[in-house]
């Protein structure tokens, strides 16, 4: 049994107590606040303990990008010019995404996360980069009919293998990854969402993120965006779909649909122009939205709670840092079905320690959603995966930090 104590305990985004500490093996046993307050005799610092964040929409193998998605340009544009030459390097080179995923995945539990959604390619190296480091991943290949692969068959076959090999870990989760509308036909969508509902799993997708990807569904298939929701069945599976920026002729249709996630990716969004998500109609009206990084130049959640503060108002007021904080805490754990991302007795002992040396004073959920408060530690079911800046079970990061600028030099002479 682990015992931590604080000055804050954030059992959920709106409840929370002071002086009090929290036991836990591999879940959540107790909270017990100290009635006699803590010693605070050795650290002035406030400590703050939360539930881990989660990122629903992340592609761990494009970090050595990230910051390129703030040169202006617009999605496709980026994509032809950077992501695709990296994507077709790290094909040549799969050791590399092996690489590049650890680097990603210390920053994000740097700033707080400790489960979080991936889609990309060689996925099956970010798995066994996943089990070394220790956090929670929901995976996906990133199936299309064009681009990295002859054609969608093989990225599906490479997605399905992806499945069959990471049943056996209870920290990976892996579900069926059809691109976008633009990189498959309908068809072909379709029978890939057919294949999770037979098989139990989920779908995560891009949807609606550029204005392009209507033009493209009424140009080529005679289908608005509703008309293709209800052909491929997207409705009927387990789905995060992320971006879903332009959706304002199916947004009844979505936020009424029990099984689908909006995945907003706040500084993607606004890095590549794509729009704003309309997360407050998607809210208000019962829709069901959780938070991701997706490629932007830090791998930081915080810094996407940040940028959602200054986007989004509702009733003319800034959304509640409360709210915020529900969407990278709880939004993003039940989108992943890995539990309620409370902390409560018997859920998952994802856990994460903040110092803020600010004033505190009522709610500590500000400070981290508007981040003021760094991560010390982070447990993922109940170990310690991170402290101080470091992996702890990563021993050899040193080797790896070398092979990854080999790998970055490699590629940079040949472009």
């Amino acid at each position: 049994m682990t015992e931590i104590c604080a000055d804050f305990i954030v059992i959920s985004p709106y409840i929370w107590v002071k002086n009090a500490c929290i036991d836990f093996n591999t879940e959540i046993k107790r909270i017990e606040i100290v009635r006699d307050g803590l010693d605070k005799s050795k650290d002035a610092s406030t400590k703050i303990v939360t539930h881990g964040l989660a990122s629903t929409h992340t592609h761990l193998g494009l970090y050595p990008i990230r910051s390129t998605t703030v040169l202006g340009l617009n999605l496709d544009d980026w994509v032809s010019m950077y992501a695709w030459p990296w994507e077709k390097f790290l094909r040549e080179h799969p050791e590399a995404s092996f690489l590049t995923s650890i680097k990603a995945m210390k920053e994000l539990v740097s700033g707080g996360v400790t489960a979080f959604a991936d889609m990309h390619i060689n996925e099956t190296l970010v798995a066994e980069a996943v089990k070394l480091v220790g956090l929670r991943a929901d995976l996906s290949v990133a199936i299309m009919d064009k681009g990295l692969y002859t054609d969608y068959e093989e990225a599906l076959d490479e997605n399905l293998e992806l499945i069959r090999i990471s049943s056996s870990n209870p920290l990976i989760r892996a579900r069926l990854g059809p691109c976008t509308p633009r990189l498959l036909k309908p068809k072909d969508f379709k029978n890939i969402v057919d294949i999770a509902r037979v098989k139990g799993i989920g779908i995560h997708t891009h949807l609606a993120e550029v204005e392009e990807d209507l033009l493209w569904l009424r140009k080529e298939w005679g289908m608005g965006l509703r008309e293709f929701i209800n052909y491929t069945g997207l409705a009927s599976v387990d789905a995060l779909i992320a971006h879903s920026i332009w959706i304002s002729q199916a947004i009844d249709l979505i936020r009424h649909a029990q099984s689908i996630w909006v995945a907003h990716t706040p500084r993607s969004n606004i890095g590549l122009g794509d729009g704003i998500t309309p997360i407050t109609p998607l809210l208000r009206g019962g829709g069901r939205v959780s938070l991701g990084i997706d490629v932007a130049p830090t791998y930081n959640l915080q810094h996407d709670m940040i940028a959602l503060q200054s986007l989004h108002y509702g009733g003319g007021r800034p959304l509640q840092p409360e709210l915020i904080f529900s969407l990278a805490t709880e939004g993003g754990y039940r989108a992943l079905k890995i539990g309620n991302g409370d902390l409560v007795p018997g859920e998952p002992a994802d856990i994460v320690v903040w110092e803020s040396n600010d004033v505190v004073a009522e709610s500590p959920v500000p400070e981290i959603t508007w981040g003021n408060a760094r991560v010390s530690e982070a447990y993922v079911g109940g170990t310690k995966v991170y402290s101080e800046g470091k992996l702890i079970k990563v021993k050899n990061l040193d080797e790896i930090n070398g092979k990854y600028k080999e790998f970055l030099n490699l590629f940079l002479t040949r472009t």
